[in-house]
């Protein structure tokens, strides 16, 4: 039985890795070269990685730790950050991930608030493997943010490998990874201060693997700029089977609060419609 009150065990769940794991999910995964045009929407001081590998994807997650099922798609770059200790960390920059289905309130509230991911309620999303095609979409405001189709069998560029070709499907293979998010408290006496960036450290272990060729459109709508980046080069896409958890968040840098406002204006879109409706 629910109530406004909880116990303390029910609490710390929040903060439990246990409770941060997303089993059972099959994902169509798209991989290209962004446009150097990118680079314009990166907020500093993240840079681009070499290269910069663009990751596009719809997600079915059948058994979240922490929610009922849902769908999630997503649309990241690989950047770089350099800590004051010298150490350099690697990790994908969400521009936007869309979120729909039963759990889908209670993963994007987490996942904004507690780890600053850019989650948003997307109006429908897709992924269907009929045969050895797949089709995929996110769909917000009556736009198709994302519509692909992959057609098993080999990449788009036959040089492109990311480890995961012939896997055992007995013994599985996890693949360390991991994001950079922004986090911030905001409030109407100090507006916005404590802005950081933080690794968030995010494995996963995939136990079925198949690399596919893929054909992707994005488009914007009049919330989601999804149309605004650019690919250079499409390398590929997969069609998987995995379970993701996240192993720890650690802040690694820290922005002056004078900077606050304008790194904000990179992540807005990202987490939130302009205020006052429709432009």
């Amino acid at each position: 039985m629910s109530s406004f009150v909880v116990s303390l065990d029910e609490l710390k769940k929040m903060t439990d890795p246990k409770y941060s794991e997303m089993n059972d999910i099959s994902a169509a995964t798209i991989y290209a070269i962004a446009d150097p045009s990118i680079k314009a929407l990166i907020p500093p001081p993240l840079q681009l990685a070499n290269p910069a590998l663009l990751i596009i994807y719809v997600s079915n997650i059948s058994k979240p730790t922490f929610a009922e099922p849902y769908m999630e798609g997503g649309i990241g770059v690989l950047t770089t950050l350099t800590d004051s200790a010298g150490v350099t960390h690697t990790g994908l920059y969400y521009f936007s991930l869309q979120l729909c289905g039963p759990g889908a309130q209670n993963a994007a509230f987490m996942g904004r608030e507690q780890s600053g991911l850019p989650k948003k309620f997307a109006g429908s999303i897709s992924l269907k493997r009929e045969c050895d095609k797949v089709f995929l979409h996110v769909e917000r405001n009556r736009v198709r943010l994302l519509e692909a189709r992959l057609e098993i069998g080999s990449y788009n560029d036959s040089g492109f490998s990311n480890g995961l070709e012939g896997l055992d499907p007995k013994k599985g293979l996890l693949q360390e990874g991991g994001v950079l998010t922004h986090r911030y408290n905001s409030d109407n006496v100090n507006g916005l201060h404590n802005m950081h960036i933080s690794y968030y450290d995010s494995p996963t272990f995939y136990y079925h693997y198949e690399p596919a060729y893929a054909k992707v459109k994005l488009r914007s709508s009049e919330y989601d700029p999804w149309g605004e980046i650019k690919i250079a080069k499409t390398l590929g896409g997969s069609w998987a089977r995995n379970n993701n958890f996240v192993a720890g968040i650690t802040k690694i840098y820290s922005y002056p609060d004078a900077e606050a406002w304008d790194v904000m204006r990179y992540l807005y879109t990202g987490r939130f419609d302009p205020l006052g409706g429709r432009r």
